[in-house]
């Protein structure tokens, strides 16, 4: 199929051969560096190649880590809309230790997102199934008793993205979150330029908030791991906190 991602007159000869060779058009993941831009239909493209898109093949996540195994962590265009609770006030979640998702921040590390070094739970995809394995319950009713899951369950939906690019979302790891942070800048111009070209398309940088991951703290059952974004401040707090968004990854 004929990619989305290059439109330039230049770079026709690549879509051709792309073409015979049966290859995607865009970089490949294993070329993907910080920063570049996902689209819908698996193309992977600099920033500054960065043109307008269809409806039928639109950007979808920005490069935002490279793991050491070569996968890539890909950040979605958008936070979600309101400030969530990790669990509500009152249910079950709120006070569960998830033994899964807990994980601890070294003692000779610092409590800054660039610097901190955290052991356990290190990757957020099972993160879910560790919840509705300990509450099956409330895991069934996720909008109302797991705000900042729910948005990552039903991202794809709300996104319109279908097949391969609708499964896998989740929210990030304390550790993932971290490295979103570090990454920030080449993150946050990514996200800019997709929002200067189209406002609906993706939110305007990282900005200033305070995010959610899905890792448990180690002490405290009724808290979890979150980083402030405005200063990258890492810390547990009550899991019924109101003042966090959340964010989509997802593996490539």
């Amino acid at each position: 199929k004929e990619g989305c991602a290059l439109k330039k007159k230049g770079l026709l000869w690549l879509v051709a051969l792309s073409l015979v060779l049966g290859m995607g058009i865009g970089r490949a993941a294993s070329d993907a560096t910080l920063g570049d831009i996902v689209f819908s239909d698996g193309t992977i493209v600099h920033v500054q190649d960065l043109s307008a898109w269809t409806e039928d093949c639109f950007p979808v996540a920005v490069v935002a880590a490279i793991r050491e195994d070569g996968s890539i962590l890909g950040l979605g265009t958008q936070r979600s809309e309101e400030a969530l609770p990790w669990a509500a006030e009152g249910s079950a979640g709120e006070a569960i230790h998830f033994s899964a998702l807990e994980s601890r921040m070294e003692g000779s590390s610092e409590g800054h997102a660039d610097r901190a070094v955290f052991s356990g739970a290190l990757d957020g995809r099972d993160s879910w199934r560790a919840v509705c394995a300990e509450d099956a319950r409330g895991a069934a009713d996720a909008a109302r008793c797991y705000p900042a899951f729910d948005f990552v369950n039903t991202y794809a939906e709300r996104q319109g993205l279908t097949e391969d690019m609708a499964a896998g979302w989740y929210l990030p790891s304390i550790a993932e979150l971290c490295a979103i942070y570090q990454n920030r800048e080449a993150v946050s111009r990514s996200l800019e330029a997709i929002h200067a070209l189209d406002g609906g398309a993706a939110m305007d940088g990282l900005g200033t908030n305070w995010y959610w991951s899905s890792s448990q703290s180690a002490i405290r059952g009724d808290c979890a791991w979150f980083v402030h974004y405005f200063n990258g401040y890492v810390c547990d707090c009550p899991k019924n906190f109101t003042n966090l968004h959340a964010l989509a990854v997802k593996r490539f």
